[in-house]
């Protein structure tokens, strides 16, 4: 099954990468899904991941589209993951953007799938760095990451994407102070999105001078405004994404970044699953727990006991 699973990913079979991301969204960190990542790894790395982030309602998804559309125009391979957020108390995920983007995305031969970011701070689940790496080993030359949208819950997405797009709007008044004060260091290119609008230039001009007062390194992230009625502007977005791709690849340091944080993510995972069964056998424990309080044990200091106790 994982063999044919795995050949199906490196032929670019639509239902077999839809099949696997199902797998790894559904059985989490099970062996199959360590399996599978393990088997298709070496086949990873040439994709360019772009992340694509900004406040709600602000045409993220319509921006995507004309992105797809344009870069399968140049015979570009293009896949989309769009990321809902789930309910705090059910965990489920109304998943709007399958059915608002799909039927437009598959006219351009795109990949998209939706998934739920299972109501993660940073606004993205493990399940997503996986799926991210079935559709890099299934040929994409592009895979577009949209996040939920929530501006400082959404900073997850600078260590996943090679680059990171932030998308920001005219009349968002002081809703943009609050959301600049979360993601303005994550940016690699700015994008003032509906150009047409009163109050479009103030909004760049804002962001260019604020950029300015950052402190920055050798790349400096540019500000462009589109204009998705009559799409002005997106052929210079990309041309500025293909820039940082150039730019990132000449700085190798960059992906080791990236892997040293998914690899702090696995190793925390690691220890939570080795003792995991332990840890939650001692919290049953009635007259542990009893013991604990009536000998008014801190709990710093039991759940240092108890981690010395099972390691």
């Amino acid at each position: 099954m994982l063999d044919s699973l795995v050949s199906g990913i490196f032929n670019g079979d639509a239902r077999s990468i839809s099949r696997a991301i199902t797998i790894v969204e559904n059985d989490g960190d099970s062996d199959t899904v360590r399996n599978l990542i393990r088997e298709i790894f070496p086949r990873t790395g040439n994709a360019h991941i772009v992340g694509i982030t900004g406040p709600p309602g602000i045409g993220k998804s319509t921006m995507i589209g004309r992105i797809c559309s344009l870069l399968s125009e140049q015979g570009k391979k293009v896949s989309v993951v769009a990321i809902d957020a789930s309910s705090p108390f059910t965990g489920g995920s109304l998943l709007g953007n399958r059915i608002r983007m799909q039927e437009s995305l598959t006219k351009h031969g795109v990949f998209m799938r939706s998934l739920a970011n299972r109501g993660l701070t940073g606004g993205l689940s493990r399940s997503i760095w996986d799926t991210v790496k079935i559709l890099d080993a299934a040929g994409s030359d592009y895979i577009i990451v949209e996040t939920v949208g929530a501006g400082q819950a959404d900073l997850d997405i600078s260590n996943l994407a090679d680059t990171v797009v932030v998308v920001l709007g005219p009349g968002l008044g002081d809703e943009i102070q609050a959301i600049k004060a979360g993601i303005m260091e994550i940016g690699n290119i700015f994008v003032i999105n509906k150009m047409d609008r009163q109050g479009a230039y103030i909004a760049m001009k804002d962001i260019e001078e604020t950029l300015a007062m950052m402190p920055r390194g050798e790349w400096k992230p540019p500000v462009v405004g589109l204009n998705s009625m009559n799409g002005d502007g997106y052929d210079k977005l990309l041309d500025l994404i293909d820039r940082h791709r150039a730019f990132s690849l000449n700085h190798p340091e960059v992906r080791m970044r990236k892997f040293r944080t998914e690899l702090q993510m696995h190793i925390d995972e690691e220890l939570r699953r080795k003792f995991r069964k332990d840890i939650s056998g001692i919290l049953q424990d009635d007259i542990r727990i009893r013991r604990y309080l009536e000998d008014r044990v801190d709990p710093y200091s039991a759940a240092e006991g108890i981690v010395e106790e099972i390691a």
